[in-house]
């Protein structure tokens, strides 16, 4: 159930990392943080519907190249929802909706009179090995195994109003050897990827101009905070990844990737609905979704 609810956010703002942190939760059993936000986490995702205000920004030593605001809007009992967005780069502003209805899946750039549609059939089959927790049993194992203990870098506070804030600190010192080990290849595939779809691009779309890093990447440092108010709900997660490295040039630069994700209407939220009778329909597969709709225009907004 918390997979589907999570999955309009994830098509708002391309990116499904809050959900990590509840895997690695999962893990674990012995520090009051991390109980108390796996106590809440349960509770939230027992909620029919909700309405997540999803914020992300990346700036470049400062300078912002991308920021993308998303209201995304669910229900599980109806299986419903919808996606309104919209970002900011260096070539101007842009938007995009998304709505799941039933048996399809809908796709809106805002600049275009056309509505892509995919049968949810096209998403593939819930895999028997997935737990109600959402992710597999294994990778709930090989998550702390790979990414070390997080007990000790997680803290409670209590909150005047009857709330708490959960907190995990990770500084560069503290960075579990698996994410040193990856982040320069991971780095590099992302500037790769970046760079195929601007050249194969035939159609204006959401695009990130990152700067090459050639050496000294890292990850220097990693903060997530969790709201939760005092009916065991999470109002709110937001999180801070610091990357640095030198360019060819010899530049340095310092990358910052903040995602902040507020969440409402907790089992009072209706989905808005689209009626695409009389409106410019086209077809699209499931290898158009892997392609990243790079032949229909929309290839520059997937993976950056």
């Amino acid at each position: 159930m918390l997979r589907k609810k999570w999955l309009a956010v994830a098509l708002a703002v391309g990116l499904s990392g809050a959900l990590v942190w509840g895997i690695g939760v999962s893990a674990s059993a012995e520090n009051r943080g991390l109980d108390v936000y796996k106590s809440a986490l349960g509770q939230t995702k027992e909620a029919q519907s909700l309405t997540a205000h999803t914020k992300v920004e990346l700036t470049d030593n400062g300078t912002k190249l991308l920021t993308v605001e998303g209201i995304a809007k669910v229900n599980h009992d109806g299986n419903a929802a919808s996606v309104d967005a919209t970002y900011t780069d260096a070539a101007g502003t842009g938007s995009f909706q998304a709505f799941h209805e039933q048996d399809q899946v809908i796709f809106k750039k805002g600049d275009s009179d056309v509505y892509r549609v995919m049968e949810t059939t096209a998403w593939g089959h819930k895999s028997d090995k997935r737990t109600e927790d959402g992710p597999p049993a294994f990778v709930k194992q090989l998550f702390p195994a790979l990414l070390g203990d997080m007990n000790k870098w997680t803290t409670v506070e209590e909150l005047p109003d009857g709330g708490k804030q959960v907190t995990l600190e990770l500084s560069e010192q503290e960075m579990p050897a698996f994410v040193k080990a990856i982040a320069p290849t991971v780095y590099s595939k992302i500037v790769e990827r970046s760079e195929e779809k601007e050249k194969s691009s035939t159609e204006k779309g959401m695009a990130v101009k990152l700067p090459n890093l050639q050496k000294d990447v890292q990850v220097d440092d990693i903060t997530l905070h969790a709201t939760i108010n005092k009916n065991n709900l999470i109002e709110e997660q937001t999180a801070e990844i610091h990357v640095s490295g030198v360019d060819a040039s010899g530049k340095e630069h310092k990358l910052l990737l903040s995602l902040d994700v507020r969440l409402t209407d907790l089992s009072a939220t209706t989905p808005d609905h689209i009626d695409l009778t009389g409106k410019q329909v086209e077809k699209i597969s499931r290898e158009d979704m892997r392609g990243g709709w790079g032949k229909k225009g929309w290839g520059d907004h997937v993976s950056q």
